[in-house]
């Protein structure tokens, strides 16, 4: 047995063992665990598991399968999505439940390429789903498996990694535990091979890591850059009512209500209030400055307060306390009502 299947056959046994309990784990067919593991692959992109498992639960409870979800209102969708961010994830779900009921006669794809036709899934979400939940050769390089393959091998973090790991991969691939191979590399990069002191001694696969052995093991990947954006939001009240917007303009917020939101040029935050309000005074309070993170770039938000407003009653409206809790609002509107609301008393 050479050393890619050697390490492979450890990491499984291992898995076997040692795996958590999560939701999407546990499944009573086939048709169960496409779907757990479809709608838990969409909410992992870039949120944390522990995040992720309350609103697995509370989603998987409304919709219990890819034809309830496909014959859902995206309302519903959005609103059990709502503080889990990046709601685009959410809009391409429900569009893939509904293209597999109509494509795919309600069965998830067992194609890479008919995966990957589907909205919102990539190289990595189609081999994660082709490995998870059809125990194909495939393996998915997330954050985790690409941090555990650098380390066990010592790869060099240049523009050929990628490639690399790739090929370790290929040397690893089993004919049968696909689904356990995957879940137990990631598992392994949650668990033990941390980006920051990893539990090397507890590793099963740590007599065949080149990096513990060379002592080299500490994560060398760059830390990633964001673009900086500048926006002004506005919080207006009036007879304990909020001003809100549907946000078209902007697709990272797109279909959920947040305050007034208008990108300005540089970080003076310069903007002339009537090119977004008819008419408007500007208030006395100065709210700290909001910092985001989206996915790619990090917002810079100036929170003015504005009263005796006059707005196009088409994309602006009032609502008090009880009608907030009737929509979907954005994390990011969340937060803005908060560090704005804790100015204001």
């Amino acid at each position: 047995m050479d050393m890619g299947q050697t390490i492979s056959k450890k990491i499984i046994t291992w898995y076997k063992k040692h795996q958590r309990s999560l939701p999407w784990r546990s499944y009573t067919s086939s048709s169960d665990r496409d779907y757990k593991v479809l709608l838990s692959e969409f909410m992992l992109q870039q949120t944390k598991v522990s995040t992720v498992v309350p609103y697995f639960n509370k989603f998987y409870k409304k919709f219990r399968t890819i034809r309830a979800l496909s014959k859902s209102r995206i309302t519903s969708v959005l609103k059990l999505w709502e503080g889990l961010g990046y709601y685009r994830r959410a809009r391409n779900l429900h569009q893939t439940a509904k293209l597999v009921l109509q494509k795919h006669n309600g069965k998830l794809p067992d194609s890479f390429l008919d995966l990957k036709n589907l909205p919102g899934i990539g190289d990595y979400t189609a081999s994660a789903i082709l490995s998870i939940a059809k125990d194909q050769p495939f393996i998915g390089i997330d954050g985790n498996v690409k941090r555990v393959i650098s380390r066990v091998f010592n790869l060099k973090h240049n523009k050929k990694l990628l490639l690399s790991i790739e090929k370790k991969l290929n040397s690893m691939k089993v004919k049968k535990g696909s689904s356990e191979l995957m879940q137990g590399i990631m598992e392994l990069g949650a668990l033990l091979c941390l980006p920051i002191r990893p539990g090397c001694t507890k590793c099963p696969i740590k007599s065949h890591c080149i990096s513990f052995k060379k002592n080299t093991f500490k994560d060398r990947a760059k830390k990633k850059s964001y673009q900086i954006k500048y926006f002004n939001a506005f919080f207006i009240t009036k007879n304990n009512k909020i001003l809100f917007s549907f946000n078209k303009k902007f697709n990272f917020l797109q279909g959920l209500v947040n305050l007034p939101l208008v990108e300005v040029a540089t970080n003076k935050h310069n903007v002339t209030i009537n090119k977004v309000f008819k008419k408007a005074l500007i208030g006395s309070s100065s709210v700290p400055l909001v910092k985001y993170k989206m996915s790619n770039f990090l917002m810079h938000i100036k929170v003015i307060s504005l009263s005796n407003v006059i707005f196009n009653k088409t994309k602006y409206f009032w609502l008090g306390q009880k009608d907030i809790k009737k929509f979907t609002i954005s994390t990011l509107a969340k937060k803005l009502l908060q560090v704005s609301s804790n100015h204001e008393k």
